[in-house]
């Protein structure tokens, strides 16, 4: 048996509470870092520099600088969270976190740095304050293109799809959400401005998978006969389980590449994108096709209970009430019905008139 044979007998919707508690634990670790976080650094995430306000400083140098050293040097001074780029052009740029830095303090810097690792053009230098008026603005602008993105996938699987596909695609992307900031409270990556971008590739690649899904759950809903609808579902899944490893595993390959020789600014954007991918698999397989099913199970359900109702309750017939149940009918009037004449009586008429003839 091969491995695409093996994966047809797979039952992943009988297995759904399992999923759905594999999902509620990763959130509830996740959360329980958020709260960790608040209370020992005084927020849920590790806010950067573009969200919390901080100095950036700009160095050319007369040769390319080492950025370790540079780093090692911001350590001694008391920078240790400092973020160390190099650029072409024999520069650097330094992002501290430090809200405000005096210029003795900028200048000690420099110096340090021609000292020890290269020679410093101080008329190529320049300091850049970011004010947390910015990244409170940012913020905001995150959240609204967030809200936006999740209003329009709810509108285009609508008119797509039905209604209860898109809502079981919107309901993943947000457990993608909540897993994937849990993560990061939970590692303590670094959330600047390619946060947001990362965000919205998340939700580009988790949106693709469940549609992906869905598609052949509609597909295959055309040619149905006496399956049921959570095996058609399970049959959908199974169909298209080898596809959607095979993308999610080869942009997962490329994320952890950047994690480990991105440098800083790419390993926190390639860390979120990375959590984000999982969860968008994971949730697009496990979670939004077994919502569907629960969903057609409670419309099933109700309609159940209608048509038991609907044999209970009695129907009027002009002065008659008609009550069936289990099959069997009663008859009930409010007044008697008249009694035939009975044919003893007609025969005895006839005798009579035939008498009279005589």
């Amino acid at each position: 048996m091969t491995f695409r044979e093996r994966i047809r007998s797979w039952q992943i919707v009988k297995h759904t509470k399992l999923w759905f508690s594999i999902s509620l634990a990763i959130i509830l670790i996740g959360i329980g870092a958020m709260v960790f976080n608040q209370i020992t650094i005084g927020s849920p995430f590790n806010l950067g520099i573009d969200f919390q306000g901080g100095t950036v400083i700009s160095i050319t140098c007369t040769k390319q600088p080492d950025a370790v050293k540079v780093k090692e040097i911001l350590a001694k001074d008391g920078y240790k969270d400092a973020i160390v780029q190099e650029a072409q052009g024999n520069k650097i740029s330094i992002k501290l976190n430090a809200k405000t830095i005096s210029p003795d303090d900028v200048q000690k810097i420099i110096n340090q740095i021609s000292q020890e690792v290269a020679p410093v053009n101080k008329d190529a230098t320049g300091v850049t304050s970011i004010a947390p008026v910015i990244g409170k603005e940012l913020e905001k602008s995150g959240s609204i293109a967030l809200a936006l993105a999740l209003l329009f996938i709810l509108f285009y699987i609508t008119v797509r799809f039905t209604f209860q596909f898109a809502l079981a695609t919107v309901l993943a992307l947000l457990h993608d959400i909540l897993v994937t900031l849990g993560m990061l409270a939970l590692f303590r990556v670094e959330l600047n401005a390619p946060f947001i971008g990362a965000f919205l590739t998340i939700m580009t690649y988790s949106v693709e998978d469940s549609v992906v899904v869905m598609d052949r759950i509609r597909e295959n809903l055309r040619f149905r006969t006496k399956e049921s609808f959570p095996d058609l579902v399970n049959r959908s899944i199974t169909e298209v389980w080898v596809r959607s490893m095979n993308t999610s595993i080869t942009t997962f390959l490329a994320s952890f590449s950047l994690v480990l020789f991105g440098g800083p600014t790419l390993r926190d954007f390639s860390m979120t994108l990375m959590f984000g991918l999982l969860s968008g698999t994971y949730s697009s397989i496990y979670i939004a096709s077994p919502l569907l099913v629960l969903w057609h199970k409670g419309k099933d359900r109700t309609a159940r209970e209608r048509k038991a109702v609907a044999s209970v309750e009695p129907k009027s017939v002009g002065n008659l009430q008609v009550e069936t149940a289990g099959g069997a009918g009663s008859v009930s009037e409010g007044k008697s019905p008249a009694k035939p004449k009975t044919a003893s009586k007609k025969k005895g008429k006839k005798k009579k008139s035939k008498k009279r003839r005589r």
